[in-house]
This record gives structure tokens, sequence and C-alpha cells, in this order.
């Protein structure tokens, strides 16, 4: 998961930092849609073993970072972060749904985990000021490539980097077809939202 521009920048006068996957968080919001949406649910899904690094550059806007998230790692609707996600969240799915909403969105008509086994986000660049920079980073999915401006805030505690983000996502970009039954009258909707913060220490 790491660029050639990352390999380039390693001889320079960046600082590295390695991702904590313990400490890190990054969530996907999902939500339902179609007629016969109240009888489904929105659904927290978490990444989990997230692998990367970040080269903190003495001029910030050279810096840059790399992450890899393993696809067959995400974990869905864990209690705490449904919690977390207030009213639209609120309900509780059983253990079976859960299982039927992972074994789905694993499974070769969504992420097709087997085929595309990590989910890989790089940054190209930075711009704007440090409390709140625009990061374009490039989204590996799928096996599909896009580029996105997402919103960032990179706060710098001395032996850690904590850097957070929320931005949406759109399924068909990355030539996924949300999941859908009945027709369509209960399905996912395309469009999920992201929820990261990373957390990276110094080494």
């Amino acid at each position: 998961g790491i660029s050639p521009r990352m390999l380039d920048r390693s001889s320079d006068n960046s600082i590295r930092y390695l991702v904590s996957a313990d400490l890190s968080d990054i969530r996907l919001l999902v939500y339902r849609a179609g007629a016969l949406a109240r009888l489904g649910h929105n659904h927290v899904v978490q990444a989990r073993n997230i692998k990367g690094e970040i080269h903190l550059a003495p001029e910030i806007h050279d810096s840059r970072f790399s992450l890899e998230i393993p696809v067959k790692d995400l974990e869905v609707d864990s209690a705490g972060p449904r919690s977390d996600e207030g009213a639209d969240f609120s309900s509780n799915p059983d253990a079976d749904a859960i299982a039927g909403t992972s074994r789905n969105m694993l499974g070769e008509k969504v992420l097709d985990a087997a085929s595309y086994p990590s989910i890989k986000i790089d940054l190209l660049a930075l711009s704007g000021p440090i409390w709140g920079l625009d990061a374009t980073v490039r989204i590996n999915l799928h096996g599909v490539v896009r580029e996105l401006v997402v919103p960032a805030v990179v706060e710098n505690r001395n032996d850690r980097l904590v850097v957070s983000s929320v931005f949406f996502v759109n399924q068909k970009d990355f030539g996924i077809v949300p999941f859908s039954v009945l027709g369509g009258a209960l399905q996912v909707a395309d469009t999920v939202r992201i929820r990261m913060r990373i957390v990276a220490i110094k080494g």
C-alpha cells in the first residue's frame, strides 16, 4: 500500500509515523433506501487491522500518507459505534442479521473481498491552512481508482499524529452495485458516509 511517491520521499527530511490500528477508527455509515426502507437497518461498518504510514514534511503541504484496509476484516454493527451514531442507528440488529449483512457485503456482488482484498488510500496533495486542510486522495476500491478532495484536520502531538476526516463516497463510482432485494424496494443507498480518525506513532 506504499505509493512510489512516498518511497521517493523516504530519504528527505520528513518524519515517519506508523499508523496504529488499535488507536485508529475508520467507520463506513451505510444507509437503507427504497420503498420498504423501514424494514431494513442502517449499518456501521468499522475497519480493522488498518496498515499505513504518514511522512510528515517540514512544510506540511509536502507530507504524504498511505493507508491499507483489509476488506475481510471489516466489522459490521458493533454495539458501541451504533450507539455513537445516534437515532438513525438506534435499532439493534440480531446476530443473524449482522452475519447476513457481513456475508452480503463481502460477497462477490458487493465488495468481492476474494477478488479485491484491500482498500487503499494514498494522499496526493494537501492545500489550505493547517486548521482546515483539503486533501486530494487516491482511493483504490473494488479494482477502481478514483481521486477525491476531502477535508482533513491534523493534530501534531509530538510523538503522534491524529488525522481526522469525514467525507462521502458513492458505491457506483467504484463499480459497486448497492445491495438490493425485493426488486429494489429494500436496498442500500449508493452514498456511504466515511468517518476517519487515523492515529500514527512516530517510528
